[in-house]
């Protein structure tokens, strides 16, 4: 392989590479095109390099070749046969050697394809979006992930599918699921647009069997007394289409038996026919509330083989029926065209309240609470539906349900919400730490890495790493609110495993009574539990990566786990998996971990100008932890009344205390001298403060083990030694890569075992192994950061190169570099434009009428995902009034107060027409609202460089889907910084 290397000392591949992969590219099989892995092994170069290169040539990833070739091949067919089936391309498809399926080839087609019918044309009319099916169901990719495969399966079984029963109780949505199968067999082709659904609730005709039969099926004239006319039943209008039947255990044997030739051979009569049979070809879906075995006679049982059964309201996750209950009120909104301000004690009342009638009678009731609200907004002229927890709602809805003596709590902390008519954005926050399925995670994360094509051993080392840091986030996250105790715990898991969780507590209290147990991992075991037992139920596999290693390493907990699952197993009468009995030990090992040892040193940090507040926000966050306390002087304020201040702080703490303080310069270097004189309390005081030397105090005040007995001495002269060793540099977010030099003797002993521990913490960074004693080691340096943010040097040598971060490796590495490291990457991440971009912030497809509704729109996003105080909303209407926010191309950007921000975002609108936006009758076509910090103007700077370019703002225009915009927003505001 030929290489040469650039002046600069940058190692680059020769042309000659290049073209061998381009032609390797040209020359590969349509059915099968080279994976970038494949083809790295075949110029024996490191697949990385291969990628880059084809991006270079901006050619497509083997998958989207793959794909393009599929399309070719598919639009061949279609301008010979316009009218070919889905079962007819899979079949021609794969006789070519594509080898697809039928699932791949529908989603293929949904995807954008070229006109057959207008080759000449070189922009044919995009089809019209088809609705969402499943998709728009509450609990898609949770509760009801099962059901939904089931269902898919049973439409795009060939030829007619198979026919399905839903089985639930009342109110569990039964007949939305069958409406979003009907959809899903249109998405896919499998029916035609025009295809009928035709539904009949059974129950509305049981009390008269015979008329329920001749709607059905219909009659024959003269089958029955004031039969005088032949007339055609549902069957018939159902033909080529989906027949539902609800409530179809009140269908009498007779009707039963009737659809017996309906499901077998597509052929029925009309009630009084004998001779004649027609022929009726339908996707059959029935749905009843009752048992199937007492209510259905077998022989009809029998000829549903797919059999799919709906969640209770009550076995569905809180987030679902928070979500539920956002869904409905915005359903209300868009149905009365007035917003509605609905206070958090209402929302949270919805969300604990036991439902018999499940997701119907939820709907209900909030549509009942809204009705209500109406009436009292038409009394008072208001324009604003404003719910609020009075006396009344509270005895109609919610009394009867309170349990007697106890209030009810919420796992879900929900805020006041503004509903917008046709907005839909929401955000449901919790206030107890409500652990993420883990299960879903590492498939996740499985699938994720796969797409990489990384082999199967890294990725397994890859996962369980992963694994083990989010068990160590349950024991360093802290909840906002108070903790949850114990007796709370049916409220949020139910009866039966709050009772295993208390006693497994109380269990594991008496075995260790000296350890304080650190209960906040109680809450995630139980939630834990609950998903698992559904998980099982649903036989949903359990994947846990590294079973032997646990069994062998945490054996004690793994001993407790045991003990734990035959109480669970006994409860709920089923066995649980060698697997989920590991994640449980997990939990244990977390639970057994020690709690922070009660504070002897506290920390006070006092500076000029607000230094010490920004300095202290950030060790907390690192940290978790709330202790250290900030105190910023103003630059005019005498120094006196900061130092009684911090006196009275000081005399709060217990006598026995000592307080360390960090100032930066000044008279402040006098404050311990003054405090200890004043309290008596002793005190030690370091100039200088460094971010680094107040995050090792931390972590030897409040974070050192519990046996650990460090003194105030002992914390400052520690830091006194060691806090010059590596001064922190600032990391400029140039928007390249991060990278991190791994550095020893000669780059392959030490280095590399820092190497292997970094890409275990941080699997997403790219890390480089350099020797210091390297004749080029300054150039090599140079050409990494010509490609990448370098992050910083680890290493046991300093190579004390200007300008580069250097933090000293040894086998304490996890207990305070790490945690600058983690620092210094946050840092590189930084606030950026990109790092607050949310696909559910870009709005692509707006359709209002006038400026108000905009603004209303933008604002609600925001107040309702908590950026903003909803006095942001006042202060943008207000700054309107002001002057037009009209921007050149076509835009417009609306703002508020910073100050009433609570964490920066972007929300852009783009509208289907324009929209007249002041009284010069300007017109707008782009809306963007950045609601920014005063501390993330450089947002503003990336925003205002893009969109001023009328080409800029054109390519953003073009942008077919969310994810496209950020990355063309992200792309040109880069390239101001190159």
């Amino acid at each position: 392989m030929s290489i040469c290397r650039s002046k600069r000392g940058r190692t680059i591949l020769s042309e000659e590479v290049k073209d061998t992969i381009k032609q390797l590219i040209m020359s590969e099989s349509v059915y099968h095109p080279l994976t970038d892995e494949e083809i790295a092994r075949t110029v024996a170069v490191l697949r990385e390099t291969v990628t880059g290169i084809r991006k270079e040539l901006q050619i497509p990833s083997s998958r989207e070749r793959r794909k393009r070739n599929i399309k070719e091949a598919i639009q061949a067919v279609r301008t010979k046969r316009t009218a070919v089936s889905i079962s007819q391309l899979v079949h021609l498809l794969n006789d070519q050697g594509f080898e697809v399926t039928r699932n791949y080839v529908a989603d293929v087609i949904n995807e954008k394809m070229p006109s057959v019918s207008d080759p000449g044309s070189e922009e044919p009319a995009a089809p019209a979006p088809r609705p969402e099916d499943f998709s728009t169901l509450v609990g898609h990719n949770g509760s009801l992930v099962k059901n939904i495969q089931q269902a898919k399966a049973a439409i795009l079984y060939p030829p007619y599918g198979l026919p399905t029963l839903i089985v639930g109780d009342s109110g569990t949505g039964k007949s939305k699921f069958a409406e979003c199968m009907y959809q899903h067999a249109k998405n896919n082709h499998i029916l035609a647009d025009t295809s009928p659904f035709v539904a009949l609730n059974c129950a509305d005709y049981g009390d008269n069997p015979q008329l329920l039969l001749s709607i059905l099926y219909g009659h024959k004239k003269g089958a029955f007394t004031g039969a005088d006319q032949d007339t055609a039943g549902l069957v018939e209008r159902a033909d080529g289409g989906i027949l539902f039947l609800d409530e179809i255990h009140r269908l009498p044997p007779k009707g039963q038996e009737m659809l017996f030739s309906l499901l077998d051979k597509g052929r029925f009569r009309r009630l009084g026919e004998v001779d004649t049979e027609r022929e009726s070809r339908v996707y059959f879906i029935g749905a009843t509330t009752e048992s199937i075995e007492s209510s259905l006679l077998l022989t009809f049982r029998r000829r549903i083989p797919m059999i799919i059964e709906l969640p209770k309201l009550e076995d569905r996750t809180l987030q679902e029926k928070a979500q539920l209950i956002y869904d409905f009120f915005q359903n209300e909104a868009n149905r009365t065209k007035c917003k509605i301000m609905v206070k958090s004690k209402i929302l949270s009342a919805f969300a604990l309240k036991k439902y018999d009638g499940n997701i119907g009678q939820l709907k209900s009731e909030i549509q009942v609470t809204c009705a209500n609200a109406y009436v009292e907004k038409m009394n008072s002229g208001k324009n604003e539906i404003n719910i609020g927890f009075n006396e009344l709602l509270y005895n109609t809805l919610f009394h009867d349900k309170q349990p007697a003596g106890q209030p009810r709590k919420s796992a879900i902390i929900f805020q006041d919400t503004l509903f917008v008519p046709h907005i839909t954005a929401t955000k449901v926050q919790h206030e107890y730490p409500v652990f993420e399925d883990i299960y879903q995670k590492i498939e996740e994360k499985y699938y994720e890495l796969k797409e990489m094509d990384i082999s199967a051993p890294e990725i397994e080392k890859i996962i369980w790493t992963f694994v083990v840091n989010k068990f160590k986030l349950i024991g360093t996250e802290r909840s906002e609110g108070k903790q949850l105790v114990i007796d709370e715990f049916k409220y949020l898991v139910g009866e039966t495993i709050s009772t295993i969780i208390k006693d497994f507590y109380l269990r594991i209290g008496s075995l260790y009574p000296a350890l304080k147990l650190n209960t906040k991992v109680l809450i995630y075991l139980a939630i834990h539990l609950g998903e698992a037992i559904k998980r099982i139920k649903y036989n949903q596999d359990i994947i846990n990566p590294n079973l032997s290693y646990i069994r062998q390493n945490f054996a004690n907990e793994y001993n407790l786990a045991l003990q734990l699952a035959k109480d669970v197993e006994k409860a709920e009468n089923m066995e649980l998996p060698e697997g989920e009995i590991g994640f449980i030990a997990m939990y244990i090992k977390e639970l057994l971990q020690v709690t922070n040892k009660k504070n002897k040193v506290a920390i006070i940090t006092v500076c000029h100008g607000k230094i010490a507040s920004e300095m202290i926000a950030i060790v907390r966050q690192l940290m978790g932890v709330d202790f250290p306390i900030a105190i910023d002087m103003p630059f005019n304020t005498n120094p006196t009344k900061v130092f009684e201040q911090v006196v009275e702080i000081a005399q709060t703490f217990e006598p026995d205390m000592g307080i360390l303080f960090f100032v930066d310069m000044g008279s402040l270097v006098n404050i311990g001298e003054v405090v200890q004189k004043r309290t008596g309390i002793k005190t030690r005081t370091i100039d200088r403060v460094d971010l680094v030397s107040v995050m090792e105090a931390v972590r030897k005040a409040y974070i050192s083990d519990q046996d650990s007995q460090e003194t105030l001495d002992d914390i400052y002269y520690e830091i006194i030694h060691s806090r010059h060793s590596y001064p922190v540099l600032p990391i400029e977010n140039s928007g390249k890569p991060p990278v991190i030099v791994c550095m020893c003797l000669t780059g392959r002993g030490v280095a590399t075992t820092i190497r292997d521990v970094l890409t275990e913490y941080y699997p997403q960074v790219k890390t480089e192994t350099l020797s210091v004693v390297d004749e080029e080691l300054k150039q090599k340096m140079t050409a990494l950061r010509s490609q990448y943010s370098l992050i910083a040097v680890v290493g046991t040598m300093n190579p004390k190169l200007q300008g580069v971060n250097f933090i000293p490796f040894d086998f304490e590495f996890h207990k305070n570099q790490k945690m600058l490291l983690d620092y210094l990457i946050r840092q590189h991440q930084g606030n950026t434009l990109q790092s607050i971009l949310r696909e559910d912030l870009i709005l692509l497809n707006g359709n209002y009428r006038t400026k108000l509704e905009v603004l209303e729109a933008l604002g609600s996003i925001l107040f309702n995902n908590g950026y903003v105080k909803k006095q942001f909303l006042q202060s943008m209407t207000a700054r309107e009034e002001m002057s037009s926010t009209c921007f050149k191309n076509g835009i417009a950007i609306p703002h508020g107060l910073p100050s009433l921000v609570n964490e920066s975002a972007v929300v852009f609108i783009k509208l289907q027409q324009a929209l007249e936006w002041d009284q010069n009758k300007n017109k707008v076509k782009l809306i963007c609202l950045p609601a920014v910090k005063n501390d993330d103007v450089g947002i503003i700077t990336d925003l205002f460089y893009t969109l001023k370019n009328k080409e800029r703002v054109q390519s953003l225009l073009a942008a077919a889907g969310p994810q496209e915009f950020i990355n063309t927003l992200c792309s040109l505001a880069a390239s101001k910084h190159s």
